[in-house]
């Protein structure tokens, strides 16, 4: 693979694994919900707005970031243009999904099934840890032996890449002069 050698390799299949989530993941809590008991409704489908953005947001900076090691620089200004567009967004989706989980459980709404609560939680758990994953602190350490290194080791959450990424990038757009 011309660019970026081993980072490259990885990237290559990282990237599709994001996007293939933001389907695979929701279709697999309705499955669970459904198995707890109940149809999963609006609370779960709510839930999985922010989370599957935030796959896809994801997913498609990292394509970005392999195309840029391959040379292609407009691709990971583009991610970074949509990731800069929908970090807002994301963030009160997220923090309405995970208001709604948790007044699922204190206040359960009429006709609200357990499966549904549970799937929404899910979801809502799962936006809030990819919100912070990808624009604050690195927080998946396990599918790679440096990252999982630094954790057990006690070195603390590094910034996300993305969170990096963006920084520049807003930088750069607030002074176009200085680049």
């Amino acid at each position: 693979m011309a660019g970026g050698g081993r980072v490259a390799r990885r990237l290559a299949w990282y990237w599709q694994v994001e996007l293939a989530n933001a389907a695979l993941v929701p279709l697999f809590l309705v499955v669970i919900g459904v198995h707890l008991g109940g149809a999963v409704g609006w609370p779960s489908l709510l839930a999985m707005m922010p989370m599957s953005g935030l796959l896809i947001v994801g997913g498609l900076y990292w394509r970005g970031k392999l195309r840029a090691l391959q040379g292609q620089g407009a691709a990971l200004d583009k991610a970074l243009r949509l990731a800069d567009r929908w970090d807002r967004p994301l963030l009160v989706l997220t923090i309405i999904a995970c208001a709604l989980a948790v007044a699922g459980f204190i206040l359960p709404l009429p006709g609200s099934a357990a499966g549904d609560r549970w799937a929404a939680s899910g979801a809502a758990g799962l936006a809030l840890a990819e919100y912070v994953n990808y624009y604050h602190r690195q927080l998946q350490h396990f599918d790679n032996r440096a990252d999982f290194s630094r954790l057990i080791t006690g070195r603390g959450l590094r910034r996300a890449w993305l969170a990096r990424d963006l920084a520049a990038w807003r930088t750069a757009r607030a002074n176009p002069g200085a680049a």
